[in-house]
């Protein structure tokens, strides 16, 4: 079927060819749809009363409006045109019983009407009288129409698709009654049901895809990936479709089938004939008399997700479920709907690719599985945008503290939540892929150096010289240089800095100036120069900035993860935890490979002073992420630390026994110091938990008075005994990490007996300065239990009180194994 009109009941369709990227099976198991219950008896559809279309239809002579209603007179289904006087007939030409192709094929009545023909249900005689449709024109005096139609097979012929209706046959034939003879395409039925049937089922509260399956939006992007699928398909043989619209779509079993390829043609303007279009769909410059191409083939993609969404159970603004997959949908039919044509998705293969992402993460963030997929369009980092929560410490953790303040209650340090520094991650952030058809394309897709400085050395030789010197590329890739360089230089070097900062910022005006482009003119024509704008932004630290460059990229590219990582983390500066929520939420919940992301979500959950949800985010990181061990080892210091106090946190930022028992589990299988089981890193990482160990040991068994907080009196944690279910867990501690045993729980003294011995194994580790060495012994004497007694070789502090009870530790050596 096709044109206006197109019949809005059962169609017809193919199931063969296969569908546009990623691995085939997985990707039809994706895009699968509800399959639909069998289609009834197809005669159920014929039409009893077949009505032409009220509008009419052109002269195919002159062009006059013909079969119009007049002054009030209803209109004339056939007579002749009063301008040239051509005879027209906008009649059904095919009556129930009436036999074509020697009898091969019997009709059993019209189904409905298209732009240029008529639709009719007939059977194959042959194969067991297997339903067929067959398709001629609406006005068999139009010899246009009937040329029309002749193209329409050939195009078809052409095309070779599962979503695009399948050509059978093709007849000629003579009415005996003395009628017109006419030429008809024989196609396969198709049952199944429309999507302008979906939408009005939905808007009469029925449920079209089956009473426990509302019309949801990720089943209107299985939808729109078709359907963009089948597109591609044709446009791949140079064709555009025109006309598409819910009506010409049909959803049979789990797929769908485009119908009516009538209006089909080359985008050259060759065709004689005015394009067949729908106003309601077709793009601007189409409306206003343009000839149909790609962009305008985008645009009615995009305004049938657009109704299809409205009817959604989930299509409006803040659904249940659907997070930031509803704004990624959104921000999708807003760029194929765009005004400006060259601003719509460049083809409909690459709208598929982004319409893909957003429904894997529409699934993603419903059922809290990964539906993940390697981008096309930017490379995976291997940068983690994390400032130390996933590293063990340095021995400069323990820089500055005081020794005295080891000699009574120890309070232990507030845990950094390490959010990058914005210069950091402007050096982090994925990279784009190069245009493949930019001049230095195959230069710049193999290895390179890994050193910033030789990779900008590098890149300088290949812009001059004999080099592609016109590559935008090129330019862009010596942006990044510039900013990876200047993040490898201390930051004591300002001038070093700025000089790699003004690089970076000379090759992306030199990239905007070869494009016609003012320096930050806004939009950007390509989403490429809006994201190194939002780079160079974030370097210069104008995060405000920046976030506006990153939000036109994620209005570019909806379905990709790398704007949303940045504009999370500006959200996230920028003192927005909700919003840094969100998008991190959507990378991390789609991509449990994506550190950066994990790391950020947990960060704004620190924020709040959930402990809990932090750490289990940094568990969900996968085993196969590059990042794995630095999630673990976060999971294992945020689980121990002493955090900043959230509103009505009673604990004054320590944690419970339960945290201490995982982490007491964890600490041992931490792939720390490349696998060994004793070494500088696990000396350091035990020597912080059990100073937060400590900590909340002396409160627990201590009855320690919180700064600002209610005392503890004989009950734990103040009166109201919010320490009880602590103490009462204590033995569950036990062991060599913080002390105890045979049967015994651990203790203050324990514990600082631990703690001194780890401060003693920190000043023996290999690279110590003998400042630092001074001070971590001081560290070590000052924690060290009260005694009486002096252990042959102690060290005595000498702050100490009297030396009839020295504070000494009468440790003389360990191996730093503990």
């Amino acid at each position: 079927m096709n044109g206006r009109g197109t019949a809005d009941r059962a169609g017809h369709g193919a199931d063969h060819g296969t569908g546009h990227g990623g691995p085939a099976d997985e990707r039809r198991r994706l895009l699968a749809l509800p399959p639909l219950p069998p289609p009834g008896d197809p005669a159920a559809l014929v039409l009893t009363d077949p009505v032409p279309p009220l509008d009419g239809r052109p002269c195919g002579k002159c062009g006059n409006p013909v079969g119009r209603p007049y002054r009030g007179m209803p209109a004339r289904q056939e007579g002749y045109c009063p301008r040239c006087g051509t005879r027209y007939s906008l009649r059904p030409q095919l009556g129930e019983g009436e036999l074509l192709d020697g009898g091969r094929y019997e009709v059993r009545g019209p189904l409905a009407h298209g732009g240029l023909g008529w639709v009719y249900l007939a059977v194959d005689t042959r194969l067991r009288n297997r339903p067929i449709v067959l398709k001629g024109v609406l006005n068999p005096h139009d010899d246009e129409a009937r040329e029309s139609m002749l193209e329409e097979r050939n195009q078809m012929i052409a095309v070779s698709h599962e979503s695009i209706v399948r050509i059978l046959d093709y007849v000629h034939h003579r009415p005996g009654d003395g009628g017109i003879d006419a030429d008809y395409i024989v196609m396969e039925y198709v049952g199944g049901k429309s999507l302008q049937e979906v939408l009005d089922e939905t808007a009469r509260g029925l449920r079209p895809l089956g009473p426990d399956e509302p019309l949801t939006l990720e089943h209107v992007a299985r939808y729109g990936c078709q359907i963009l699928d089948a597109l591609a398909a044709l446009h791949e043989q140079g064709l555009v479709h025109s006309d598409m619209k819910p009506a010409n779509v049909i959803h049979r079993g789990t797929r769908v089938v485009l119908i009516d390829l009538g209006g089909a043609r080359r985008p050259d303007g060759s065709a004689r004939r005015a394009p067949v279009i729908t106003p309601d769909y077709a793009a601007p410059e189409v409306r206003s008399g343009g000839g149909p191409t790609v962009a305008h083939d985008i645009h009615t993609v995009g305004r049938t997700l657009e109704e299809l969404s409205g009817a959604a159970v989930d299509g409006a603004p803040g659904a249940h479920g659907t997070g930031l997959g509803h704004i990624s949908f959104h921000r999708l039919v807003e760029r194929a709907t765009d005004r400006d044509p060259a601003r719509r998705f460049s083809s409909a293969a690459e709208m598929s690719g982004q319409l893909e992402r957003v429904l894997r993460e529409l699934l993603s963030l419903r059922t809290g599985r990964p539906y993940n997929r390697p981008s096309d369009v930017f490379e995976p980092t291997p940068t983690l945008l994390d400032a130390g929560l996933g590293a063990v410490p340095g021995l400069e953790n323990w820089r500055g503290r005081r020794v005295r303040d080891y000699r009574r209650t120890v309070t232990a340090p507030v845990l950094r939540p390490g959010r990058p520094a914005p210069s950091a991650v402007a050096a982090g952030l994925p990279a784009p892929l190069p245009r493949p058809d930019d001049p230095a394309a195959v230069q710049l897709r193999m290895p390179g150096p890994t050193d910033p400085r030789a990779v900008v050395r590098q890149l300088e030789r290949l812009l001059g010289g004999d080099g592609p010197g016109t590559s935008a590329e090129v330019r862009l890739r010596l942006c990044r240089a510039h900013l990876a360089a200047r993040e490898e230089l201390p930051p004591e070097h300002t001038r070093d800095r700025g000089r790699e900062l003004e690089g970076a910022e000379r090759r992306l005006r030199e990239t905007e100036a070869a494009l016609g482009l003012a320096p930050d003119a806004r939009p950007a024509p390509d989403w490429r120069i809006a994201w190194h704008r939002g780079l160079v932004r974030l370097a210069r630290e104008e995060v405000g900035r920046a976030e506006g460059h990153f939000a036109e990229v994620y209005g570019a590219l909806p379905g990709e993860y790398a704007p949303k990582l940045a504009l999370g983390y500006c959200a996230e500066h920028r003192g927005e935890p909700e919003r840094a929520e969100r998008f991190y939420h959507a990378v991390w919940r789609r991509n449990p490979q994506q550190g950066s992301a994990a790391f950020g979500l947990a960060r704004v959950h620190l924020a709040r002073g959930d402990r809990e949800r932090a750490a289990e985010v940094l568990d969900g990181v996968a085993p196969t992420s590059r990042h794995y061990d630095a999630a673990r080892i976060a999971a294992v210091r945020i689980r121990a630390a002493r955090l900043t106090p959230g509103p009505g946190d009673r604990s004054g930022g320590l944690p419970d026994w339960r945290g201490l028992a995982v982490v007491r589990e964890e600490l041992p299988g931490l792939e720390l110091d490349g696998g060994a089981g004793v070494g500088p890193e696990r000396t350091r990482l035990t020597a912080e938990i059990r100073e937060w160990a400590l900590d909340w040991i002396q409160r627990v068994a201590g009855g320690v008075r919180e700064a600002g907080g209610a005392g503890a009196g004989a009950g734990g944690r103040g009166a109201d005994g919010v320490w009880e279910e602590d103490r009462a867990h204590l033995a569950e501690l036990t062991g060599e990490l913080f002390g105890g045993g045979r049967g015994e729980p651990p203790t203050e003294r324990g514990l600082r007996t631990l703690l001194s011995w780890s401060f003693h194994d920190l000043a023996r580790l290999p690279g110590t300065t003998p400042e630092q060495h001074e001070h971590l012994e001081d560290c070590s004497n000052a924690v060290f239990p009260r005694t009486w007694f002096v252990r042959p070789g102690g060290r005595r502090d000498r702050r100490a009180g009297p030396r009839t009870t020295p504070r000494t530790n009468p440790r003389t050596s360990r191996e730093p194994t503990r």
